[in-house]
């Protein structure tokens, strides 16, 4: 089977709901940046070669980004970050915002003047190193409730060439907002619909993703959460999910060690 992008969007404008979401995320982030500092294992020849020709021009970036920051001028949010872009179009125009159409089958992009942005960015540990342009999670919400249609939706912040990561970027103008994506292979797939499973049955109703076909796996966790929230309530369950979420995480992390280690002690053979 092929690699695969997974994407992902979604809205939430309960304010106490993101900040415990990202409380969550927050570990989730620190339990990759710990796997990056002190568990990449050595990798063979050909693993380095892939790592180094398509990371060849990026510029080191921190393996965590937390952004609180209000941004004015220029600011400009694709509306591939809503599941229905035509009508987030629509709503745009009919609140006065300009938005600028792209001549060929890109998405439009809707411009503010200013907005907050909340969140975190991370970089998602793979100890084969196979997509160093391409492994970063974003889960940052844009902030601004004078356009409720906007307001609470996640997005990732473009880094361009030259820009050593968000802050570089938040900077320059202009500001471009898109839709989060991360590019897996054999790896962490199935964890992705667990990990987004437990934040659409939790916080983010109207959340969606797409690895090979939309709410992949959706139906099957909807079961497990609803059984466990039932029999232990929200909190507790919320709380005991996440945890799975992190060792199952660290499960497809050590066995993606344990093979590249392998890799490479076959290489010296």
């Amino acid at each position: 089977m092929p690699s695969v992008f997974v994407l992902w969007k979604g809205n939430c404008r309960d304010a106490e709901g993101r900040y415990r979401l990202l409380s969550y995320l927050h570990l989730l982030a620190k339990l990759n940046d710990d796997y990056l500092r002190d568990r990449q294992p050595e990798r063979p020849a050909f693993l380095r070669i892939v790592n180094e020709e398509r990371g060849a021009d990026k510029l080191p970036r921190p393996n965590i980004e937390i952004i609180d920051q209000e941004v004015e001028g220029d600011i400009l949010v694709s509306s591939s970050v809503s599941a229905h872009p035509g009508t987030l179009i629509t709503r745009a125009r009919e609140a006065g915002l300009a938005v600028m159409e792209d001549e060929g089958e890109g998405p439009a992009f809707i411009a503010l003047d200013r907005a907050r942005l909340r969140g975190i960015n991370f970089k998602l540990f793979d100890p084969r190193g196979l997509y160093p342009n391409a492994d970063r999670m974003s889960f940052i919400f844009l902030e601004c409730p004078e356009y409720h249609f906007l307001d609470g939706r996640i997005v990732d912040i473009e880094v361009g060439e030259g820009e050593a990561g968000v802050t570089e970027a938040l900077a320059a103008k202009p500001v471009r907002l898109v839709m989060p994506a991360v590019h897996l292979r054999y790896y962490l797939e199935d964890w992705t619909d667990c990990l987004f499973s437990w934040m659409r049955f939790f916080f983010i109703g109207d959340l969606c993703w797409e690895r090979w076909e939309e709410l992949q796996g959706y139906e099957d966790y909807r079961g497990l959460f609803g059984n466990l929230q039932t029999e232990r309530g929200t909190e507790a369950a919320e709380a005991a999910s996440f945890e799975a979420i992190l060792s199952t995480f660290s499960e497809h992390a050590e066995h993606w060690i344990g093979e590249v280690e392998g890799m490479a002690e076959a290489e010296k053979a």
